[in-house]
């Protein structure tokens, strides 16, 4: 199947455009008279398998946010109410998509619909765009019958994640603002004010203080070997990003994540929020707890509580001890976390006990955020402004110097 943009004339004479799902050109052009509608103009969006290419171009990447996913879901559950067939329901999504790969994979998962493939099946060819859990739930929801449902438990789920990422961004611009801004202002008084004071500075003859000798030789670094320091600075990027991509990178990093003071604490809570609010909705679709855990490793996305959680599994499975147990026993969740899912079991009410978990735990990252916010822009306002003040004393103090013995 492939995706093909037309420019055609209705039966009235109005021209309309668009684009349909179609095994050849033969075959899209009968399926638009058939329509009533006739072609002036047919160009092939997809001459290729797309995702082979998808895997070529972007093989790293994952093509849509959870924003995107909130609002695929919430669609395809409202028109799904509405007893619309899926083919008919991932036409009209892809026509009022904006995003030109993710309506080219919708177009591609409702040719595979259209030829009998399962919903679930059809997504699955397209992890970096249709994540792991959502196929799973969708594979639940059609074997069930409760597809409606559990779309709309997978919009709930992408809209409280969306949110989460949201007041995360929003927390880290201002001192992020501050940061650079600060850092253009230094860089600006070292390579354009200091040049021209060092000369007044070097004429008055005597010895200089020591700050102004350092704030002089810093500059003449950075005026004289920028094209070094550029050079420096992208080849550490670029060997930063290669051994960030290195698997013992990353558990650095993610070790690291888990070490520093504060960020520390915020890591944790996120992480947690994650996958307590990701696996109370999968067992709340009816995915068994095996999978389920599988899923909740996998949004993680830190190899040092992904690693604990596959022992989890197989304490689970394969010694049949409790999860809070198991939990228990990593020594990265909080007692209060591991109290209130034994509780959960102990009721058989887990899937609503990880619920309530993961909205405390929101609510824990929210009031975290704001605190670590506060701390952070004194501590940057005050960084600054040492900076600040040692390039003005280290020019001041030579001036005094020159007026104390003009007198």
């Amino acid at each position: 199947m492939a995706l093909y943009s037309y420019r055609a004339l209705g039966v009235d004479g109005h021209p309309e455009k668009g684009t349909i799902n179609a095994g050849s050109e033969g075959e899209a052009k009968s399926m638009l008279r058939a329509r009533q509608v006739y072609p002036v103009e047919l160009k092939a969006s997809q001459p290729f398998r797309l995702d082979a290419a998808i895997k070529a171009l972007w093989p790293q990447r994952g093509g849509t946010t959870p924003r995107q996913l909130a609002a695929f879901t919430r669609q395809f559950a409202t028109l799904l109410r509405a007893t619309i067939p899926y083919d008919t329901v991932l036409g009209m999504i892809i026509q009022q998509t904006s995003d030109l790969r993710f309506k080219t994979v919708l177009a591609e998962v409702r040719g595979q619909v259209m030829e009998g493939a399962y919903l679930a099946d059809a997504m699955a060819r397209f992890p970096h765009y249709f994540p792991h859990m959502m196929v799973s739930m969708a594979r639940s929801g059609e074997s069930s019958g409760n597809i409606t449902l559990i779309m709309n438990r997978l919009a709930d789920y992408y809209e409280n994640l969306a949110r989460l990422r949201g007041r995360i961004t929003s927390a880290l611009v201002y001192p992020i603002f501050m940061m650079f801004f600060g850092l253009v202002v230094v860089i600006f008084m070292v390579t354009y004010i200091i040049p021209r004071i060092t000369v007044l500075l070097q004429n008055f003859g005597a010895e200089l203080p020591l700050p102004t000798r350092i704030l002089i030789a810093v500059s003449g670094l950075i005026t004289g070997y920028w094209w070094l320091l550029i050079a420096l600075a992208v080849a550490a990027f670029v060997w930063g990003a290669r051994f960030l991509r290195a698997e013992r990178g990353q558990l650095l990093r993610d070790r690291l994540h888990l070490a520093l003071p504060v960020w520390n604490l915020l890591q944790r809570k996120i992480i947690l929020q994650r996958f307590t609010q990701t696996l109370g909705t999968l067992l709340q679709s009816g995915v068994d707890l095996k999978a389920a855990l599988a899923i909740g490793a996998e949004v993680m996305e830190n190899r040092v509580y992904a690693a604990a959680m596959r022992q989890v599994i197989e304490d689970v499975q394969s010694k049949g001890l409790p999860l809070a147990v198991s939990l228990r026993r990593t020594n990265l969740v909080p007692e209060d976390v591991t109290q209130m899912i034994a509780i959960g079991e102990e009721t058989a009410a887990l899937d609503s006990m990880l619920e309530n978990v993961s909205n405390r735990l929101s609510q824990e990252v929210t009031a975290t955020m704001e605190a670590a916010t506060a701390l952070f822009e004194p501590v940057m306002i005050l960084m600054m402004g040492g900076v600040v003040g040692f390039i003005v004393v280290s020019i001041l103090l030579p001036l005094l110097q020159m007026n104390q013995l003009l007198r």
